[in-house]
């Protein structure tokens, strides 16, 4: 909370927080921050769905952003078919924002990014990162055809995922926790891309969760 308030961009409705959070932060505070509630342990863990409650929780409006194709072709952009374990969509989202990935494109097959779980893994990174729930298939077609910008996908196979860190700008899409990209995308996919695994000869497991390998791929066009 501490970052978002040094940043000064988000309007926090309400602000309940402990003394002793509230004493350390008062420079922080301005009138950006709304209504100032200074609540007690007992207060934060009624509200909290925490074991152990932070010392401070803030009420937002609900962001609503409206997709541009055009925005989206100002540099890379994530396509996420139907990620449906909540703490995934929380991590990707906060990796995004950790590599400078400022667009997230979900079907409605996603979880929903305003759950609790969501704006927990997160760790505040959907204030910063725009996440739109769309017809995945017409934005992807959308894409390609308007921006003439490649369209990738993440596959168990397919040319080394750092074959593309020296592009500049693109759509990687990430397909379900258990069964990929799913048949209608596929046609849509114009390169297919992969995460080798290790040193030949070595044992590893099958597959990489999908919220590593968006950190991963993401580190990787990070670099271009």
């Amino acid at each position: 909370m501490s970052d978002i308030l040094k940043e000064g961009k988000t309007t926090i409705r309400q602000l309940l927080a402990s003394r002793e959070w509230l004493n350390m932060n008062n420079p922080l505070l301005t009138s950006r921050t709304g209504e100032i509630t200074e609540a007690d342990l007992t207060d934060l863990q009624r509200i909290s769905s925490l074991e152990t409650p932070p010392p401070v929780m803030a009420l937002l409006d609900m962001a609503e952003h409206t997709l541009d194709i055009n925005e989206l072709a100002g540099s890379w952009c994530i396509a996420l078919d139907t990620i449906q374990d909540p703490g995934n969509l929380g991590t990707i989202i906060r990796s995004a924002d950790w590599f400078g990935i400022r667009h997230i494109i979900c079907n409605e097959g996603c979880a929903d990014y305003f759950s609790p779980k969501v704006i927990q893994a997160s760790m505040g990174a959907i204030l910063r990162v725009k996440v739109y729930y769309e017809d995945l298939a017409g934005v992807m077609k959308n894409y390609a055809s308007e921006t003439s910008l490649p369209v990738y996908g993440t596959f168990m196979e397919g040319v080394p995922a750092y074959t593309i860190a020296s592009e500049e700008k693109g759509m990687i899409v990430f397909g379900n926790e258990s069964r990929g990209i799913s048949e209608e995308l596929i046609p849509l996919i114009q390169k297919r891309i992969t995460i080798p695994p290790g040193k030949k000869g070595t044992s590893h497991i099958e597959s990489l969760n999908v919220a590593s390998a968006v950190s991963i791929v993401c580190s990787i066009i990070s670099r271009s």
